[in-house]
């Protein structure tokens, strides 16, 4: 874990830049997940968020945020054609600015541009390993506070399932009553259920990516030494998530499920796939904490 952190001055931050049309949000998260037997590799992510908001007239709201995420692959003996450890450590850096502007009491309008660098920092940081990450939307909600739904539609544009690609975005969230709620979107499924003040427990599923720039030479047979190569990660995630709430502030969280799909390749510079570590199904276990900047 020091490796990682030899590089905390370039952040401050957390897995996930996207405020879910609420740029308002402000908290704290870190976490720490496991997933320990991806085919003959074992993953380790560490996770460190932070996003701000403000409101600045009556009809905008802006936010930021800083993501920040660790992974650890360890390979084993998942690769017996070329050596791996260039890939075992990816950092990827976010840096999220999202304004949301009220047409009326009902309907917003939703901009998010969040530059990204996904790198294993071997080398100076190049164009190679900077991705461009936007998304605009359109959202309605309506409803009271104990039976309230939203729909959001638009477009986006980064690695959310790993390659950089245009992926139509549409969610549709609902607060049932006090206790449940649920949520359908792309990449993500949620059902919540509030025990009480301190306690929720939920359902989810959800699809992750990564594409991480490897800029040292990595020799691979038949091919030759190549530069700037890519190590692409994706995998959908089905669990369990506890949320207890310590105080007003402080909330802990914990997350056990299945990944019935994972899927590790790596890419050359032009993007063509020139090694498959056949990654299979794996349990995992993550564990958080969150810091409410609101209360």
């Amino acid at each position: 874990m020091q490796y990682h952190f030899r590089h905390i001055v370039l952040v401050i931050g957390a897995a996930n830049v996207l405020w879910s049309q609420n740029p308002s949000k402000e908290n704290v998260e870190f976490e720490y997940g496991v997933m320990p037997n991806v085919g003959e590799t074992n993953i380790e992510k560490y996770t460190l968020n932070l996003n701000l908001g403000k409101k600045f007239t009556k009809v905008g709201t802006i936010g930021f945020g800083v993501s920040y995420n660790a992974y650890d692959f360890m390979f084993n003996n998942a690769s017996n054609v070329l050596d791996a450890s260039a890939y075992e450590n990816i950092h990827d850096l976010k840096l999220g600015v999202e304004y949301r502007y009220d047409i009326n009491t009902s309907w917003s309008a939703n901009l998010m541009f969040s530059p990204t660098i996904s790198s294993s920092l071997s080398e100076s940081i190049s164009e190679e390993d900077l991705i461009l990450s936007s998304w605009a939307t359109l959202s309605k909600s309506w409803g009271n506070k104990n039976k309230q739904a939203s729909l959001a539609f638009g477009v986006g544009y980064g690695p959310y399932f790993g390659k950089p690609q245009v992926i139509p975005i549409i969610s549709f969230r609902k607060k049932i009553n006090e206790r449940w709620d649920y949520t359908l979107e792309v990449p993500r499924v949620n059902l919540s259920y509030r025990i009480n003040e301190r306690h929720e427990i939920s359902s989810e599923g959800i699809f992750k990516g990564l594409f991480g720039n490897v800029s040292s030479e990595v020799d691979v047979p038949e091919v030759g030494s190549l530069q700037n190569t890519k190590l692409q990660y994706n995998s959908l995630d089905i669990g369990l998530k506890y949320k207890y709430r310590i105080q007003p502030n402080w909330t802990t969280v914990i997350k056990l499920g299945y990944s019935p799909w994972n899927q590790l390749t790596i890419f050359d510079e032009k993007n063509n796939k020139i090694y498959d570590f056949e990654a299979s199904s794996s349990l995992f276990i993550s564990m958080g904490l969150n810091y409410n900047l609101n209360k």
